[in-house]
């Protein structure tokens, strides 16, 4: 039997929606799975990686009576937002996204969203270079 109560996942989503003249991009996500915009070759991160040892995730769970051990929630998770996790939420874990809205303009060339398989790898700028098309 699946122990759901200690599986969960991130998440990182993208939409392009016309508003008006103007195509806005929506990104969300929830834990460390990471958007980079490329804009003229140079990286925009367009998400906010949600890591127990970021100091506003910190605070934000210290402040819902959770607790960070060892640089995780609780001493077991490394991230602070996630789909799933159920035991970690008494302990200020939160699905709730982090969203942003970005003007697309004809220098924005394309969008990264990869896990952090990947950005534990390479920087946003390294990612960047590796998909510029010379």
């Amino acid at each position: 039997m699946l122990d759901s109560d200690h599986c969960g996942a991130t998440a990182c989503v993208a939409v392009v929606r016309k508003e008006g003249n103007h195509n806005f991009l929506y990104v969300a996500n929830a834990g460390d799975s990471r958007a980079v915009l490329s804009k003229n070759g140079a990286a925009e991160r367009l998400s906010k990686d949600h890591k127990a040892s970021d100091p506003q995730e910190m605070d934000r769970i210290k402040s819902l009576g959770g607790k960070i051990m060892d640089g995780r929630v609780a001493g077991g998770l490394a991230i602070t937002r996630a789909l799933g996790d159920m035991a970690y939420k008494t302990f200020g874990v939160t699905s709730q996204p982090y969203v942003v809205r970005h003007v697309l303009r004809p220098f924005d060339k394309y969008l990264i969203i990869a896990s952090d398989g990947v950005w534990d790898t390479v920087t946003d700028d390294q990612a960047v270079a590796l998909c510029k098309d010379d």
